[in-house]
């Protein structure tokens, strides 16, 4: 759940900058579920926030509600939620990147 509510935060803080740059489904991995999940998430907000999350799928999936539930987002529901959920847990999984967030220094040899 801390994940969740630090993406969460993450996702509010970017929601400002949807309007600031063109972007193409290109800015995100190529995998299936790539244009889906371009197209539906950008309605709101731009690529690098999600880019820079790492959620377990039930991370993904929990964020869809959230976002739903305080931002007003329409509710993915059934094979659209599957393949964007998919995607998102397939390209963007839990791991490095948010074990450094956690505290761990990066420029540290031993």
């Amino acid at each position: 759940m801390r994940s969740l509510a630090a993406a969460a935060a993450l996702f509010a803080l970017a929601l400002p900058a949807a309007a600031s740059a063109e972007e193409t489904p290109a800015a995100l991995p190529d995998a299936p579920g790539r244009e889906e999940t371009f197209y539906a998430c950008t309605a709101c907000h731009g690529t690098a926030v999600i880019r820079r999350s790492r959620l377990s799928r039930e991370g993904w999936d929990e964020l869809m509600d959230w976002m739903t539930e305080k931002h007003g987002m329409p509710r993915l529901e059934g094979e659209e939620r599957r393949v964007i959920v998919d995607y998102l847990a397939r390209v963007f999984p839990p791991g490095l990147q948010q074990q450094q967030r956690r505290g761990a220094n990066p420029f540290l040899t031993r």
